[in-house]
Formats: structure tokens, sequence, C-alpha cells
């Protein structure tokens, strides 16, 4: 900024003296005399004169594309860094801040608020060459004519406080603008994700209704901004050429004899102008930008206040893996999980089953160190979960949600999601043991064929078995699964159950589920009701004490003799 800064201040000393040296020019031809002059007590010779004014010209050129490579890294540079800040904030932050933004935030975040940064550092240069170009000219018209150029100054004094309730009234409807803004933004983020059911229930006509409702209530403010940010610049404009008036009527009331002087400094006032009203644009742009960097800011600040755990112990295993008297309260009315106390042995297969908002996920979410418990304590092989290493942590566990999520890449990317520790041995082991390396290795490319948008390539049923393998590539000693097999067809079922049931023994495995046939490997099942671990036992003994898992088994058509 400050290499910007003097690139602007001299080349507008060089403008100022070109002005000034081919005004003088050009009063010397019309007066038919042979030197331009007295110009500070200086006279030059025409033909000097000139190649003076070349010279400057050239070197001013110089100055400007100076300026432009200079503004343009500049604003590269904090295209960079914002961008730097903002997704390491967002990435660093806990789960539940994450979970409770709004879909496609780290996108907004990373496009819409940065092009926002962006727009006022690129304005806030504008303003400083302007500023520094209007000082230049006017330290120019004083060294002129002293008296008149500090009447002008005067007055712009006097314009900029005239202005400066306007630039409050365009902050504050701004300030208004960016909140609607952001509720326009979710709203519309939301009703996009509804494709389906959009479609399905023959609403497009509602929802663009909708759509239209929200769009009018978020132009409304944007309109009010628009207005004031664009009266500023005629506004100024019109009351600076009331201070050039003035500052000819101090050359009239003083009297002038010379001409040169006379066109020099109407000459020096009327561009002063023209960076005058590039200030007053730029002043009217930043005061409208405000509040979206003063939220870019609370932001930042609010995800970096609740930063993901980092604790420093490493535990021998990860299992035993404990929960002792457990509660969780997502608000202190919403308590999800009451005094939950289990335990989860190497090798052993759980599931956890339980009516839809009983706790479920909950349950999975304390177990992968995602949510800390409200009360008591998730243990790792007799230590405070809280406390143990986040990278060795993760290393260690996986999980595999309800909806399969690809990358929109190859079979090799999606499988090995970032982790470079995972070589091309490691995926194919993965592949086979997830019961999907034939379907791979059918396609063009085997597992370096391009899956497409979001894996659009493949079924579900084959999406999820490669998100299983994706979470069986790092070797993990502790898997969750949550309802993996609850929109796959019986094929894709019967070839995760395979995949699960051969590791039993290896990985601790924890499977949340609603279909009671995915549960037929379980060395145990809990139940959860309310919040509250009413069982956990075998499924035999289950049969015979929990109401709730019998009736779960009618339900499913299920019987223990089947099941035998």
């Amino acid at each position: 900024m400050a290499l910007l800064a003097a690139v602007s201040f001299f080349g507008a000393l060089l403008e100022a003296f070109f002005l000034v040296t081919v005004t003088g020019v050009a009063m010397a031809l019309v007066g038919e005399r042979p030197a331009v002059g007295p110009i500070l007590g200086q006279t030059v010779a025409l033909g000097h004169a000139l190649l003076i004014a070349a010279i400057v010209l050239i070197v001013r050129l110089i100055l400007n594309m100076a300026g432009v490579r200079t503004s343009a890294d500049l604003a590269a540079n904090v295209t960079t860094d914002q961008r730097f800040v903002l997704s390491h904030a967002y990435l660093e932050t806990d789960w539940p801040t994450q979970q409770a933004e709004p879909a496609g935030r780290l996108q907004e975040l990373l496009t819409t608020f940065v092009l926002r940064v962006n727009n006022t550092v690129v304005t806030l240069t504008q303003a400083v060459t302007a500023l520094l170009s209007l000082l230049a000219f006017l330290g120019a018209g004083l060294l002129v004519d002293p008296g008149s150029t500090l009447g002008v100054l005067v007055a712009l004094t006097l314009v900029g406080a005239i202005l400066a309730p306007l630039r409050q009234r365009i902050r504050r409807h701004a300030a208004a603008s960016a909140g609607a803004g952001v509720n326009f933004a979710n709203a519309v983020s939301e009703l996009g994700s509804f494709g389906l059911e959009m479609h399905t229930f023959g609403v497009e006509r509602q929802i663009s209704d909708r759509i239209d409702e929200l769009t009018h209530q978020a132009t409304g403010t944007q309109r009010r901004v628009l207005i004031l940010t664009q009266s500023l610049p005629p506004v100024y404009i019109s009351l600076a050429y009331a201070a050039v008036l003035g500052g000819v009527g101090v050359l009239t009331l003083v009297g002038v004899d010379s001409l040169t002087v006379i066109g020099t400094v109407m000459l020096l006032m009327l561009r002063s102008l023209s960076y005058g009203q590039q200030l007053a644009t730029a002043s009217g742009s930043l005061a409208a930008n405000a509040p979206f960097i003063d939220q870019i800011r609370t932001t930042v600040e609010r995800y970096e206040s609740h930063a993901a755990g980092a604790g420093h112990r490493i535990p021998g295993a990860v299992t035993p893996l404990e929960a002792l008297e457990v509660e969780f309260a997502y608000t202190p009315e919403r308590v999800t999980l009451f005094t939950a106390t289990f335990q989860i042995q190497p090798g052993e297969v759980v599931g956890v089953i339980g009516p839809s908002g009983a706790g479920k996920s909950t349950v999975a979410q304390l177990l992968l160190g995602l949510r800390q418990p409200t009360r008591g304590k998730v243990r790792v092989d007799g230590v405070d979960l809280r406390d143990v290493d986040k990278r060795w942590w993760s290393s260690r566990v996986a999980f595999v949600p309800q909806e399969a999520r690809l990358l929109t890449g190859t079979v090799a990317e999606n499988v090995r999601f970032f982790r470079n520790g995972i070589d091309d041995l490691m995926i194919v082991d993965a592949l086979t043991q997830a019961n999907i390396l034939q379907d791979v290795e059918a396609l063009p490319s085997s597992f370096n064929t391009h899956l497409g948008q979001l894996g659009a390539h493949l079924s579900g049923g084959q999406r999820q078995r490669l998100s299983i393998a994706r979470a069986l590539a790092g070797k993990p000693e502790l898997l969750v699964l949550d309802e993996p097999t609850s929109a796959l067809d019986g094929a894709s079922e019967s070839l995760i159950r395979d995949t699960l049931e051969a590791l039993k023994g290896q990985v601790a495995v924890v499977i949340i589920a609603h279909r009671m046939s995915t549960l037929d490997m379980c060395d145990r099942i809990m139940v959860l009701e309310a919040g509250r671990i009413t069982a956990f036992d075998s499924p035999a003994n289950l049969h015979r004490d929990s109401a709730f898992y019998r009736n779960a088994l009618a339900v499913a058509g299920i019987s223990m003799t089947s099941k035998d």
C-alpha cells in the first residue's frame, strides 16, 4: 500500500506539472511569445517546455503502469490471504459450530465474502490514489496561486463535512442490506436442496413465488443503498463546482493580471474535481461495504473462539471405549442423552436402535469425538477423549454416513480422501473389504476412472460401498456407521452385511440402524428410548428382556427362530 501511495502521489505531481507546462505553452502561443512563463518566477523556451512535457508524460505513464501492477498484486494477495484466513477458520472450528452453519457456507465464505473484501480493498486503493492526487494538485495550485487554492481547499473541506451524514446513512442501510442478503442466500440454499421434492409434489410455482418474495425483500434494502451511494458523486460535484466558482470569484476580487496564472489555476481546480469525485464515490462504496467487512470479522472471531479441541495424550489403543454417566444437551431445554454408561470392547460389533429422536446420532457423534458431553466422560483406553491428540484419534476412527457423499473425481481419490499416507495397495485392499473391487475393475480405467459430478456414474449401493471402502482404507480401530443400508436394495444390503461380518473381531464396529436385519452380526445391541439406554445386551437376552426390541423384530417380520 505504501508503494502504491508513493506512485500515486508522484504520478499526480507529474500530471499537475504537465498541465501547468501545457497551459503555459498554450498561453505563450496565443500571446506569440517565444518562452513559457513566468511560472513560479521562471521562464522556459517553448521547445524546451514541450520536451519537458513529453518526458513528464512518459514518466507519468510508467508510474501509472507501476501503480496498476501494484494494485493488481495487492488485490490478488488480499484474495489469497482472505481465502486462507476464512477457510482455515471454518475448517478448524469444531463440528457443532460447522453443523449449525447454513448449507453452502464454505462456498459463500470463499466466494461472496472474499469478493466483498477484494472490492473493498480495490475501492480503498482508488480512494488513496484519489486523495493523494487531490493533495498533489492542491499543492501545485498553492505554488501557483496560494490565495485562491486555499479558498478552494476550505470549500472542499466544507463539502466533505456536508456529505458526512449521507455516508452515515449509507452505512446504516448497508448493514440492513447485508443482513437481508445473508438471509436471502440461506433461504435460497435451503429451497434449492428440495429439488426432488419440488418436482414430486409439483410445487415449482410456489417455490418460485417464495423466491420472488425473498428477492423483493432483499432488493428493497439494496435499492436504498444504491440510491444513496449513487447520489454521493452528483451532490459532491455540484458542491465542488460551487467551490470552483468561489475560487474564480477570489481571483476576480484580488485581480490577477497573468492570463497564464488564471488558466493554470482553473485547469488544476477542474482536474482536482475529478479526483475529488473519485474520492466521494469511493467513500460511498466503503461505507456500503463496511457492514460486510464487520460481518466477516465477527464470523472469523466466532470460528476461532470455537476451534476444535486439540489434546496431547496418546492412549495405548482406541478400545476399550467407554462412556461414564454421559449426558448431552444441545440447549439447556433440549437434553438428548441422560446418564449413559456403557463400554465397547476391542473387535466388538455393537448395534444401536431406538425410535427417531431417541439420541442415536448423538451417541455416534460423542463416540467419534465430534461433540463433547455436557456431563460425564467418554474415555479411550482410560484416557478422557477430550485430552486425546486429535490427529492420532482421527487416524484410528472412521465414519460411514447414511447418505454417501463422494467427491467429483476418481475412485482412488474418493477412497484416499486427501489422506496422502494411503497408497494404491491400501486402496485395493479397502475396495476388496467393501465388496466393490469387482465393480471398480469393470470400470473403463479401474480405480482411476472419473466418477462424474459427486459420483453420479455409480448406483446408490455402489456409492455406499465406496464410502465404506473410504472408511476402511485408513485401517481404523473403530468404525461407526449411521444407518448404512437404510436406502439400499436387498443385494446391496447383503454385500455390506458381508463386509461388516468380516470385520468382527478385528475392528470395533458401531452400527446405528433402523433395519433390524442389519444387526444380525452384532455381539450386543443398545436400545435407546427418549435419550436413555433402556437395554444393552446380546440379541438373545434382549429378546427376553426388552419390549422395544421384541416389537422392532415383530414389525420387521423377524423371529428369533429365523434369526438363529
